[in-house]
Formats: structure tokens, C-alpha cells, sequence
């Protein structure tokens, strides 16, 4: 019997060695074909899809972003403003440098056409029109944007100006334009406006054809989007999406010396995201995880997007999910987080998709009603007694007390 028992402990642990070895095999063989000596002093490759980073390099150093600043102020005013609004030119918009539209002082285009302007040819007179005419002024819209930054999850960011022009306090890292730029593209005028190649422009006083500056557009195989950008202080800045069949992915580039390089480096970090990784559909849009009876009403957790994982092409690896999702207490909106669905590799948190709520209610739990009343009841219990003896010595104390 000892010697089946060493067998099978002897088998199990060859196959498990095995399985770690495949496993080792798998992760070693595309950690090898990983970009090497990029010059970038910030990257990130990031897969939509999934949400997952792929590869990072500096991912949350500090960096001056340039113009690619544009994609957050593009994306506020989709959210914030009328596309068919005129916009009216300040003389502040007028006096901007660098890259223009060529705005003339009083000048009125519509909001749409100055995001055209703002992202296909990168006006600096654009992004200020646009500020001024959403909070007032560039110091309020640069509120929005770091409230919007800040909602988005990218925390080690602070914009100053909607252009990108240098400004010290002005800063992002290469993690959380990834993530403000894979927000954007979910907007399908966002991905419209920066897939444009080519767009008839009539201003006041310039009459031309805007070109989109971001030639990956013109040389990468799927390439959606999205912005560049450049100053001296921020040099060559990039980020930029391409899509193949139904995986999408956003490189993140900053801090490197020239277009064709920085060029180069995006395309070899986006070869890389689509040779060397796959993605497993783990659950289904709408899929019901939980449900529960709060206060009388049927809440059901379910999942507002299908969750998706990027492994490397070869691994064999296994995913479990786990969702945690807990009664919600009330009140709470429809559509509200009430928990989560963990996914795991070989043990370790992987990813986290948000559960929603599928029906809001108002008012506390049917737990804490049952509750307070249970509580309600035993003081009441305990009062009783008293309430029934008290009056009694009363009466007596009274008797004694007249005669």
C-alpha cells in the first residue's frame, strides 16, 4: 500500500513539475520577444479589450505629454458640449503658438469643426476656443480635466492647459494617457473625428485642407487613432491605437527624440501586442452573476461589458473567476458597483470587472428593517415588566402616603 501511495505521490509530482515547467516555458519565450532598448523614457502597450497592460517601461514616471494633452480635452467637450454650438475666438485663443487653425479674433466655427481642427492638425487656438467656451476659461476647463483625470483612475497626472503647450506643472505618465486614451475610444465621435485623414477647412481668414499629422494612421496596418505631440521639453509624445480583427490595442510613447523613432518604437511595441498575446473570453455581456431581495425588490448583479483576458499565445494556463458580490445596502442607483468578478492566475489576481446593479432602490435594506424591528420588539419586551410593576408601587406609595 506504502509503495502506490510513493507511485502516485511520485506521478503527481512530475506532472506538476511539468505543468510548471510549460507554464515557465510559455511566460520565458514572450518575455524574451519583449521590446528591448527602447529609447521612450515612458511606454505602455495596453489591450482594450481586456484592459490588461502588456508591457510597460517607466510606466508612471512623471513626463510632459505635449500635445497629446488634446485627446483628454477632445473628450470633455464630446461629453460637456453641443457639436452644432458656435464657438467664438478670444483674443487669447488668436495669440496661441505653435501648431494652428489659423483662428482669427472674433472668429465663429462650430464645436465640431474646432475638434476637427484641435485633433487633425493639433491647434493650439482650437484647444484654448474650446476651454473658454466649455468653463469659462483655461484655468476652469483645467479643473475638468484633472476631476476627469482623477474619475478615469490616472492619479499621477496634472493638466494646466488644454493644449499641451509646456507648462512645469503641466504632467502625465504613459500609464495614465493608456488609460484617458482607451476611455476616449469608446466614444464613436472621438474615433470618428481622430481616424479622419483628410477634412476641407474654411476659416475667416485660411482656407485650406486639414491633414492628419499622425501618420500611423498612413503606415500602420489597422491603425484607428489617435494623437502626437512635441515640444522641446516633452519631445517626440504618441499615443496610438490600431485595431486587428477584434483585439484593439493603445501604445502610450513619451520622451523620444524623433518622429521616425518614435514611429518605429510604437510600431514594434504594437507587433508585439498582436503576435505575442491572445485574449479568452471569460463571461458575457449581461451574464448574472447574484441575485438578491432588497426591500422587497429583485436585484440582480450583472456585468455591463464582456470580460475579456490577454495571455501570452503560449500559454496553457488556467483562468478561474470569482465573483464577490455582497447584498447591496440601500439605498443605491440602477447600475450602481455592488461587487466584482475576480479573475485568477495559477492563484494570483489577475484582473477585476466591475458587477452592477440592474434596478436601483431607495430607502435601507429589508436586512436592517427586520433588524430594527426585532430590536424594537425585545426593548419593548423588557419594558413591559416595568410598565406593568411600576404603577402598581406608584398606587401603593399614593395609599400610604394619604393616610
Amino acid at each position: 500500500m506504502r509503495t502506490k501511495r510513493h507511485i502516485i505521490l511520485t506521478v503527481c509530482t512530475i506532472l506538476s513539475f511539468l505543468l510548471f515547467s510549460s507554464l515557465s516555458t510559455a511566460f520565458a519565450s514572450y518575455e524574451k520577444k519583449a521590446p528591448t532598448g527602447l529609447t521612450a523614457r515612458g511606454a505602455v502597450l495596453l489591450d482594450r479589450q481586456s484592459g490588461q497592460i502588456l508591457f510597460e517601461q517607466n510606466a508612471d514616471e512623471r513626463l510632459y505629454p505635449a500635445s497629446i494633452t488634446k485627446i483628454l480635452t477632445a473628450i470633455l467637450a464630446l461629453e460637456n458640449g453641443d457639436l452644432q454650438a458656435m464657438v467664438k475666438t478670444s483674443k487669447l485663443a488668436r495669440e496661441q503658438e505653435g501648431n494652428r487653425i489659423y483662428l482669427e479674433y472674433d472668429e465663429e466655427q462650430t464645436l465640431e469643426n474646432l475638434l476637427y481642427g484641435l485633433m487633425l492638425n493639433s491647434g493650439n487656438d482650437a484647444a484654448v476656443a474650446i476651454a473658454e467656451h466649455l468653463a469659462g476659461s483655461v484655468e476652469q476647463f483645467a479643473e475638468l480635466m484633472n476631476r476627469k483625470a482623477v474619475a478615469l483612475g490616472a492619479r499621477n497626472s496634472h493638466f494646466v492647459t488644454p493644449s499641451g503647450l509646456h507648462e512645469d506643472d503641466h504632467y502625465t505618465t504613459a500609464r495614465d494617457m493608456a488609460v484617458i486614451s482607451s476611455y476616449a475610444m469608446h466614444n464613436e465621435t472621438f474615433r470618428k473625428i481622430v481616424a479622419t485623414e483628410t477634412l476641407p477647412w474654411k476659416g475667416q481668414v485660411w482656407e485650406s485642407v486639414l491633414f492628419n499629422i499622425n501618420q500611423m494612421l498612413y503606415e500602420y496596418e489597422g491603425a484607428t487613432g489617435i494623437k502626437t505631440g512635441f515640444t522641446d521639453q516633452a519631445q517626440q509624445t504618441i499615443a496610438v491605437s490600431a485595431k486587428r480583427q477584434d483585439r484593439e490595442l493603445v501604445a502610450v510613447l513619451m520622451g523620444v527624440e524623433n518622429r521616425p523613432k518614435i514611429r518605429e518604437e510604437a510600431t514594434r511595441l504594437l507587433d508585439y501586442g498582436f503576435k505575442q498575446f491572445i485574449n479568452k473570453k471569460i463571461a458575457s455581456k449581461g451574464e448574472v452573476l447574484k441575485q438578491f431581495n432588497v426591500e422587497g425588490s429583485l436585484v440582480r448583479a450583472y456585468l455591463p461589458e464582456d470580460v475579456y483576458v490577454t495571455l501570452p499565445a503560449a500559454s496553457k494556463a488556467l483562468i478561474q473567476s470569482v465573483p464577490k458580490v455582497e447584498p447591496p445596502r440601500a439605498p443605491f442607483d440602477k447600475d450602481a458597483v455592488i461587487g466584482a468578478l475576480n479573475l485568477y492566475q495559477d492563484g494570483h489576481l489577475i484582473m477585476t470587472a466591475d458587477v452592477l446593479a440592474d434596478r436601483g432602490v431607495s430607502g435601507i435594506p429589508i436586512e436592517e428593517v427586520t433588524s430594527a424591528t426585532e430590536n424594537k420588539l425585545l426593548l419593548l419586551a423588557l419594558l413591559i415588566p416595568l410598565l406593568l410593576f411600576f404603577p402598581k408601587k406608584f398606587v401603593k406609595l399614593r395609599k400610604s402616603r394619604s393616610m
